[in-house]
């Protein structure tokens, strides 16, 4: 989308890769005890969201812990179930 509009003269050069850059920012990370509330919240055992994580039970305890942080997909699924819950990211 932004680079229809580039093309067709709406954004300069500038404006084009504070817009890209904008979409690729990692998210913010997330405490444990956010976490910790995430699993409080959906009702799940630390297994049945560590799968729908994709990622083992032990190492969900961690993040719980603050003995380690979510990266990448993980966190960005966390902060889906944070902003809209669980079932709506896992239906």
């Amino acid at each position: 989308m932004s680079r229809e509009l580039h093309a067709c003269g709406a954004f300069d050069d500038d404006a084009i890769r504070r817009i890209e850059h904008a979409g690729m920012m990692p998210p913010e990370p997330l405490t444990p005890d956010e976490i910790r509330a995430i699993r409080e919240q959906s009702s799940c055992c630390v297994y049945t969201l560590a799968g729908m994580l994709n990622t083992s039970a032990k190492r969900l305890r961690r993040w719980e812990q603050g003995l380690g942080k979510p990266q990448g997909a993980e966190l960005r699924l966390l902060r889906m179930m944070r902003d809209r819950g669980v079932d709506a990211v896992f239906p």
